[in-house]
């Protein structure tokens, strides 16, 4: 699901909502082969707090049950679970 909107969308909100997550004022440069935990230093904690800021954010809800290590690798990893497993609210 590389190329759908959704996912597109889910890139662009992580963009948006990471320097929130990371409590830093300036975003640091990342992109999709940026690594969570070991670039950014995102904590489990932090990484649950993005996942709600993403649900909220897009307003959606993501099945974390089913969540890898592998799906938070990268920015682009978490992208991809993230449009394969989210369902729309409403």
């Amino acid at each position: 699901m590389s190329g759908s909107p959704l996912r597109e969308r889910v890139v662009e909100s992580i963009h948006v909502v990471l320097p929130k997550v990371l409590a830093r004022d300036v975003a640091p440069e990342f992109s999709e082969h940026t690594r969570l935990m070991e670039d950014l230093g995102l904590t489990s904690a932090a990484t649950l707090e993005l996942m709600l800021e993403l649900e909220e954010n897009l307003d959606i809800q993501i099945d974390v049950e089913r969540i890898e290590p592998t799906d938070l690798a990268s920015i682009g990893a978490l992208a991809n679970y993230v449009a394969d497993h989210a369902v729309v609210a409403g």
